[in-house]
């Protein structure tokens, strides 16, 4: 039933304040009280949730929807909700487009705080007046992260790439080491625009370099899932490190066995199986005992990635920032324990 009851009241100019200037009828002929104001906008919406939003990224509608019925006495529809906390992000973080334009800046900030890091922008020349420059990949890694390698890792590093779901998309690649404890020791990462052979080229070059100075050389080997252009890009630039892919072997005897039941069931299979590579790259039982690390899946980079959860859809510069300070907790976190004598 149409109700006919208005309350008109304007704001004072403190700003604070609202008095009543009129009241259209004194009594109510609707159901109950309707508490989703049209007038209740997301400007107005997003002034009063900032700083929520700001301390929590990832509140939902429904929270916040709670939040201003506590305060307020209102609701607003969950779907305008999400829309404001859409541009109430962008005012936290910056755009996108805006985030990849100060990544020159950034690396030249992780420069000046951070010597003997390695850090590089890369750029390509783009037929355009107003941008003749435009992103086309970035890798990052620290000096800290030498030392630790040098130190206290096995020679074992894992690498696996991950899809960004920003506006603009792109591959997030990472290089992660295990220590003494199998716990994850990030070395390095790079956002690349696609997983293919280029980018993996462009990763592994610089991660071989950095993984030089920790002063072991070439004795790492590498564990992945074999992605796309990843073994190409490994022959070609790093053919001297070792190579390890998913096997479930655990000694000679058992390896024997298996390749007996393969042979009654399938012959053509180890025919495929001698076309993967040395048995030392996929049975457990062969694998250089120099590494001392019996780990036969990379599910410990997927374990990272998974850390960095709706990250991933923030602006570049914030997802950079997001990955520099979860690995610096941890680390910090770890050595912490470590003097008091805990795992």
């Amino acid at each position: 039933m149409h109700c006919n009851w208005r309350l008109h009241a304007s704001i004072l100019p403190d700003g604070r304040t609202w008095a009543i200037k009129s009241i259209q009828d004194d009594e109510h002929t609707c159901q109950g009280l309707e508490t989703k104001n049209p007038i209740v906008n997301v400007k107005w919406a997003m002034k009063v949730h900032m700083e929520d939003i700001r301390a929590n990224n990832d509140i939902f509608a429904k929270s916040l929807n709670q939040l201003l019925w506590s305060r307020y006495g209102i609701q607003m529809y969950q779907s305008t909700l999400y829309r404001m906390r859409t541009k109430a992000l962008v005012e936290i973080h910056g755009g996108h487009d805006v985030s990849y334009s100060y990544l020159p800046k950034y690396v030249e900030a992780i420069k000046v705080t951070n010597p003997n890091f390695t850090a590089i922008c890369a750029l390509f020349a783009k037929d355009h007046l107003e941008r003749p420059l435009a992103f086309s990949s970035i890798f990052i890694s620290f000096k800290a992260y030498v030392d630790g390698l040098m130190s206290g890792c096995r020679s074992l590093i894992g690498l696996d790439g991950a899809y960004l779901k920003g506006n603009y998309g792109g591959v997030l690649l990472s290089a992660i080491a295990l220590d003494g404890n199998k716990e994850l020791f990030p070395i390095a990462w790079a956002i690349v625009p696609s997983e293919d052979t280029e980018s993996w080229k462009f990763f592994i070059w610089h991660l071989k370099n950095f993984v030089k100075d920790s002063g072991r050389g070439d004795e790492w080997c590498i564990i992945s899932d074999s992605q796309k252009g990843m073994d190409i890009a490994l022959t070609e630039l790093w053919p001297k490190s070792g190579r390890r892919k998913h096997v479930v072997h655990t000694t000679h005897l058992h390896f024997r066995k298996a390749m007996e039941a393969l042979q009654k069931a399938n012959s053509d299979s180890l025919i495929w199986l001698s076309k993967v590579g040395e048995q030392s790259t996929w049975s457990k039982h062969a694998f250089n005992p120099a590494i001392k690390l019996d780990v036969n899946k990379s599910n410990f980079v997927e374990s990272f990635n998974a850390t960095l959860g709706v990250a991933r859809c923030r602006p570049i510069l914030t997802l950079l920032e997001g990955i520099r300070r979860v690995i610096m907790v941890r680390m910090a976190t770890r050595r912490d324990l470590s003097k008091l004598g805990k795992k």
